[in-house]
């Protein structure tokens, strides 16, 4: 079995950052003091697994964007692509078959000149205690703001 993960490199996103969605696995403190690829998104790598089993309005609630289908494409980095790896496992686990590993992640992206948002600006949520864990699915195709 091949768990090597289709890469997309960094020309490649930066000319099509607006055609999918790019999944920051950081966490939102090194985000916010670090600065993340304009459009980016945080789902901390700890959190992966139990996103993708969030209905759509949970999902949306807690990370502040529509949840991608299975379908849709997805770009995941990190600082440097070790988190990266293992999100992508899981969303291949889960069912996603166009997700794809910003490799170079977000230490390339800034060397590279690429645009940065500083600070970073992750979607606060207000944690609730709650061990309900809501696994339907929401693949009622991309509803991506354009």
């Amino acid at each position: 079995m091949d768990n090597k993960h289709k890469e997309i490199t960094y020309d490649e996103l930066a000319t099509n950052l607006n055609d999918v969605t790019v999944i920051d696995v950081r966490n939102r403190n090194e985000m916010a003091a670090f600065g993340q690829i304009p459009g980016s998104h945080c789902i901390p790598v700890t959190e992966i697994k139990y996103a993708c089993g969030m209905d759509c309005e949970t999902f949306k609630a807690r990370y502040g964007f529509d949840k991608p289908s299975t379908d849709d494409p997805v770009v995941v980095c990190c600082r440097t692509g070790v988190r990266s790896k293992t999100a992508c496992d899981i969303l291949k686990a889960k069912g996603f078959k166009r997700h794809r590993i910003y490799r170079g992640s977000f230490s390339e992206w800034e060397e590279k000149g690429g645009d940065v948002i500083k600070p970073g600006q992750p979607h606060e949520y207000e944690f609730e205690e709650s061990d309900d864990e809501d696994s339907s699915p929401c693949n009622g195709g991309s509803s991506r703001n354009s």
